[in-house]
């Protein structure tokens, strides 16, 4: 794709990460290249499909592990500000080193013991902004550039859900959808043309597609949660008007 603007170059552009001079070049790109602005359009989803995700929560082990490892951290750099305390002073200043900043405690005060405090704990350090914000940036446009590229892939047609061999009676919709949930590894397949099909006619968070035949005609199972109940959905005629069909909770 010479003649293109590539992927994570569009994946960049759209988070404003590229230099002023390169963000022009792209912008004068997409005025003249439909195929671009398909891709632009492709990646936009991502941002509305993250924030439609609930956001998980740290496990108690993980945030006690980072404490700890937070904790020992500091407790090392209290040993290194010690032994730097206890150096001999030349002149007003300490044997072989300069004076430190601020001067010396007093007389029967302790040097401030360094601390990195708790994870979790509310305590702004402007100083670190300088490489927080590059780090950060940096990863969001890993993800975005590796997102882009799976959201390309699917909407071109290679992440289309499989066709399962368990046939479905609309009259046992339920117990037959959970035949087929469990014969086979239910992916929502994001972003394929049979999730966006799904999308326009069903409601809540969609867990899972399958293509298979319902009442001896190709149709879509889509099975979706909303506040913890699973439904399934038949739908039909994606390759023209979407139409949803019977729904039924999935068996237990």
């Amino acid at each position: 794709m010479a003649d293109h603007i590539a992927i994570d170059e569009l994946a960049l552009a759209g988070e404003g990460l590229l230099d002023p001079d390169r963000s022009a070049a792209v912008e004068l790109h997409l005025a003249d290249c439909a195929e671009c602005r398909a891709h632009v359009e492709s990646l936009s989803r991502v941002s509305a499909v993250l924030r439609a995700e609930p956001t998980p929560t740290m496990p108690p082990e993980v945030a006690l592990r980072l404490n700890s490892v937070l904790n020992q951290e500091s407790a090392r750099r209290a040993a290194g500000a010690g032994s730097m305390a206890g150096g001999s002073m030349v002149g007003g200043s300490m044997a072989g080193g300069s004076r430190l900043r601020g001067g010396y405690p007093g007389p029967g005060r302790a040097a401030p013991r360094p601390t990195l405090g708790l994870f979790g704990a509310d305590l702004p350090k402007p100083a670190k902004r300088r490489w927080l914000v590059p780090a950060l940036a940096g990863a969001v446009a890993a993800t975005i550039v590796g997102f882009g590229g799976y959201v390309l892939s699917a909407s071109a047609g290679l992440n289309e859900p499989p066709t399962v061999a368990t046939a479905v009676n609309t009259k046992k919709l339920g117990s037959d959808a959970r035949r087929v949930e469990q014969g086979s590894d239910l992916d929502p397949h994001r972003f394929s043309r049979a999730w966006q099909c799904a999308r326009q006619v069903t409601e809540g968070r969609i867990v899972g597609l399958a293509s298979t035949s319902v009442d001896g005609a190709p149709a879509l199972l889509v099975y979706t949660r909303s506040h913890g109940v699973t439904q399934v959905t038949v739908v039909t005629n994606c390759d023209s008007t979407p139409t949803a069909g019977p729904s039924a909770p999935v068996g237990r």
